[in-house]
């Protein structure tokens, strides 16, 4: 019968050194560093929290800004798992976000040793030439 639900897939996480400019929908296990927590009031007077990271593993860092309720998790030294994120280019700098359907839980159980601050994926210089088709990365 329909009834019968399919068992859900255990996501699969990427390492951060694996994370490419204009992918959505990946999942990653990441240590915080360098949270700074800030607050903007939106017109109709509703605040909106906003934390500016960099998040990291063993491979690689990335910078991170994470927006609304979640912005509460990212805290320094926090292990989080960033579920269904999204990577931008922003001022041609790769950065990770979150949208409505993102979400950001703290895993105080997940193991992640020194942040490699080496590999820092926000340093490159990407020009404005990725294009998202159905999730697919293309280059003009």
């Amino acid at each position: 019968t329909m009834e019968q639900k399919r068992p859900l897939r255990k996501p699969k996480f990427d390492r951060i050194i694996d994370l490419k400019p204009g992918v959505h929908g990946f999942n990653v296990y990441a240590k915080v560093k360098e949270a700074t927590q800030s607050e903007v009031t939106r017109q109709d007077g509703t605040k909106l929290k906003i934390a500016e990271c960099v998040v990291g593993d063993t491979t690689a860092c990335v910078r991170a800004r994470i927006v609304g309720d979640f912005a509460d998790l990212v805290k320094d030294g926090a292990v989080i798992a960033i579920r269904n994120g999204r990577s931008e280019v922003f001022k041609e700098h790769m950065r990770l976000e979150i949208d409505r359907w993102g979400k950001i839980t703290a895993e105080p159980n997940q193991q992640i040793g020194e942040i490699n601050t080496n590999e820092d994926l926000s340093k490159v210089a990407y020009e404005m030439k990725y294009i998202n088709l159905k999730g697919k990365q293309q280059q003009q």
